[in-house]
């Protein structure tokens, strides 16, 4: 049934110059085709006929471009009651542009309803033996996703096919009458894809998927109906056929080049029309949404690549959670199945159902380049290490590619160098192959492993083991190993000025070691590595991501050293400077700006940074969770707490999932959680999660972290409103000593934990105590940050409480004037 294009050649011939001939003015013609076609009149009549049609094109939903000899059957009337060989016609069902569908009922008394096709053409005389020879082929396709063919003739030069009766509903209304997942939907496409598959070990291709011709039954069954049909009746006279004739179909958006172009149909065509049935009912729009017509489709699938379908997606209306899920994988896999050369499609049915069945099993597909940052990303999500860190390593790879590129001086070293960082890695993740039986390996051990084997298997490479150490450094941090990640960062820059790498290399190597020393708290000689980064990056062309990055870490430094002013000119420059919209610099401002009491700019800007990455990001990553995680607290800042709740336990139930319930990012977006259980007074179970938190952080992280400092605080206010208060107290007291030796003693920081003692003393009724620090607390607090920022407003509420239990009601009300009150 998979044939050769008799004149394939001459077809393509055909639309290339009808192509050319459409965009010319039509008093302009003649002299065109007299040009190119010569004395080929057959090759002018064909280009002729197409010009025709284009002229005449009104848009409907099917052309007719093809191969059947015969003419056209004309309209008649219903033919409820004829016989056509074993089978009796009862009522018509269906009428498509091949011919019409009815429902018949078996004359031999055997008890069988089928569905009876009546094909709208003549065949020639010599083409009905083959064509019932053929039909015998498909009758022996047995899959449960295929509607069966029962049995086939030709009567008075029309063709028949009797098949399975199918009761079910076309699989796009399917789809969308019960709001299927994409999960659910690649679910059916796998189903069928499988079935299409079982067909080409015979040699049949179907030449026609598209919604119309995929049925589900109730049970949630695709079948595949006129599976073969259209390429039996094609090839029944292919010889005797024209090069251009009125006969043959193709469907607009589900139709491959080769089918539009007269070219060679195999099973790479299925591919494509499985291809673009998944991309209709994954994205809600044709794979050339902006085409009306047959002969502007017939220009498009000959010319242009499909949009990505995430893409689609969104421009359709199927929402950002619909293009995020899309992003990637499926993004990859169906354009794959899409491209417009046979041969770059999967080269069967088969392979794009085991690449669609790698997507739903969560690990690597075929169709996005095999590169270890992904291959990482899929191994650690698949087989839940320890820690749980998907993605993690892969975004370090990225930075250690980066590295290598920088450092080889030639494209073939680069490509050297990547080679060998591909096989260490690659030998790394085998060890902890769980099929081994090593189930219970950790990121961290993988690290391990990877520093002591550097030395030994990299040690004359140095450029490639610097990239290693790079990969190192990144995963270390994000796992909250500063100690590790430290000396990994100095094992690199050490060993990359040995090598005599280029102030470029050095430059990325130092922002990496300044960010290892910002998060470890050592702030001082993180901004000495950073500006000196950010001093070559400015001089480096084309060095624009790698300066906002740098950018960005600086100004976290100037946040955290309580230098908000200089953190917000650095974070509106690297805005400025962000060409790939990137949102980080718009995130870091929010935190910056809400430390500084503007909320309502905060939240503007976190706004931006969240719709900046949902465009790039999918929904579980890492970076992307932190940015929603700041756009909740800013709407919680604004007295929206109601609504930022539900996104923060969203955030924080898949950063657990993400990066495993004790990473850094995940205790803190349960922190988050916890502050707006506060905002909500639902105090008890806010410090239940404080508690936790903070006791994870401080064994963890040690209890010098700026985390686990901030964490106790909360924790502190949260008690301090319930039976717990006397633990509270204690603990503000606590992290107040020790946080005293570390800071000025004008750090808006040891106010606001002054502000939790003073609360605490309020509750326990010590108003003696409380008062006093309760009223440096604010007077600091207002001084620093203004009479609006968030401690500066909760200690306003503890002055009023406490000055209304002790019975002062004036001075109550003054510090209630200056409470803000929701809007």
């Amino acid at each position: 049934m998979i044939r050769t294009g008799q004149d394939g050649d001459r077809r393509a011939t055909v639309y290339r110059l009808f192509a050319q001939a459409v965009e010319i003015s039509p008093d302009l013609r003649d002299r065109f085709l007299d040009t190119h076609c010569g004395d080929d009149a057959g090759l002018r009549a064909a280009i002729t006929e197409l010009l025709a049609i284009a002229d005449a094109d009104t848009g409907s939903a099917e052309i007719e471009t093809g191969a059947l000899t015969g003419a056209p059957v004309s309209h008649e009337l219903p033919l409820t009651g004829r016989v056509f060989g074993r089978f009796r016609l009862r009522e018509q069902i269906g009428e498509g542009g091949m011919g019409v569908v009815y429902l018949a009922e078996r004359t031999d008394g055997v008890q069988q309803r089928v569905a009876v096709k009546l094909v709208s053409t003549l065949l020639a005389a010599t083409a009905q033996q083959r064509f019932e020879r053929e039909v015998q082929i498909l009758a022996r396709l047995e899959n449960p996703s295929v509607a069966r063919l029962i049995d086939a003739g030709v009567e008075d030069g029309r063709a028949w096919v009797a098949m399975e009766f199918v009761r079910g509903e076309r699989i796009d209304e399917y789809c969308k009458s019960r709001d299927l997942s994409i999960p659910e939907i690649v679910r059916l496409l796998v189903q069928l894809s499988a079935a299409v598959a079982a067909a080409h070990a015979l040699l049949v291709v179907h030449s026609d998927i598209k919604p119309a011709n995929v049925l589900v039954t109730a049970e949630g069954l695709p079948k595949l109906i006129d599976f073969g049909i259209a390429t039996a009746l094609r090839d029944t006279d292919a010889k005797s056929a024209p090069t251009v004739a009125v006969g043959r179909l193709f469907s607009p958006n589900y139709a491959a080049s080769e089918q539009v172009s007269g070219g060679t149909v195999t099973v790479a065509t299925d591919v494509f029309g499985l291809g673009a049935l998944g991309y209709r009912l994954l994205t809600g729009a044709p794979i050339y949404r902006d085409v009306e017509s047959p002969v502007a489709y017939l220009m498009a699938v000959s010319s242009r690549d499909v949009d990505l379908p995430s893409r689609a997606a969104a421009l359709s209306g199927r929402g950002e959670a619909a293009s995020r899920t899309l992003r990637g994988d499926l993004d990859a896999i169906l354009c794959k199945a899409l491209e417009r050369e046979p041969k770059r499609r999967y080269g069967s049915a088969v392979e794009f159902q085991a690449d669609l069945q790698r997507y739903l099993d969560g690990r690597p597909v075929l169709a996005r380049a095999p590169s270890v940052r992904y291959r990482t990303a899929k191994f650690m999500r698949r087989n839940a290490l320890a820690v749980g860190l998907a993605g993690l390593l892969g975004a370090s790879v990225v930075a250690g590619a980066v590295m290598v590129w920088a450092q080889s001086r030639s494209t073939a070293l680069a490509r050297d160098s990547a080679a060998r960082r591909d096989e260490f890695l690659e030998t790394l993740l085998k060890s902890a192959n769980p099929q081994d039986g090593k189930r219970d390996i950790t990121v961290a051990e993988l690290l391990d492993t990877a520093s002591r084997e550097l030395d030994r298997k990299l040690g004359a490479e140095p450029l490639v083991e610097a990239s290693m150490l790079g990969l190192l450094v990144d995963t270390n941090a994000e796992l909250g190993r500063y100690a590790d990640a430290l000396k990994a960062s100095e094992r690199q820059l050490a060993l990359l000025r040995r090598a005599g790498a280029t102030p470029r290399e050095l430059a990325l190597a130092t922002s990496a070691h300044g960010d290892v020393l910002s998060r470890a708290n050592q702030y001082s000689e993180a901004e000495s590595s950073l500006k000196a980064s950010i001093e070559v990056l400015r001089r480096e062309p084309g060095e624009g991501a790698a300066l906002v990055h740098a950018l960005g870490l600086l100004a976290g430094v100037y946040a955290n050293t309580n230098r908000s002013g200089e953190a917000e000119a650095v974070e509106r420059e690297a805005i400025q400077l962000d060409r790939l919209a990137t949102g980080f610099p718009q995130d870091q401002l929010a935190v910056t700006l809400a430390n500084e009491g503007r909320y309502a700019e905060s939240a503007d800007y976190a706004h931006q940074a969240v719709e900046l990455q949902r465009k790039t990001m999918a929904p579980d990553n890492p970076t992307l969770l932190q940015t929603e995680s700041t756009y909740a607290m800013t709407l919680g800042n604004l007295h929206r707490s109601e609504e930022a709740l539900p996104l923060l336990q969203e955030v924080s139930k898949r950063t657990d999932q993400v990066l495993g319930p004790e990473h850094p990012d995940a205790l803190v977006a349960q922190e988050h959680v916890g502050e707006a259980l506060f905002d909500l007074g639902r105090y008890a179970e806010s410090a239940i999660i404080q508690r936790r938190v903070a006791e994870t952080l401080e064994r963890t992280l040690g209890v010098e972290h700026r985390y686990t400092f901030a964490t106790w605080s909360a924790y502190s206010r949260a008690a301090c409103h319930t039976d717990e208060a006397p633990a509270g107290l204690a603990v503000a007291q606590r992290i107040f000593a020790m946080r005293a030796k570390k800071l000025e003693p004008t750090d808006w920081h040891l106010a606001a934990i002054q502000g939790a003692i003073g609360q605490c003393l309020a509750h326990l009724q010590r108003y003696a105590q409380a008062e006093p620090v309760l009223l440096k607390a604010a007077s600091d607090l207002e001084a620093a940050h203004g009479p609006g920022f968030f401690n500066t407003q909760l200690a306003f509420i503890s002055l009023r409480d406490m000055y209304a239990s002790m019975g002062k009601p004036e001075q109550a009300a003054a510090y209630d004037a200056k409470i803000e009150k929701p809007r």
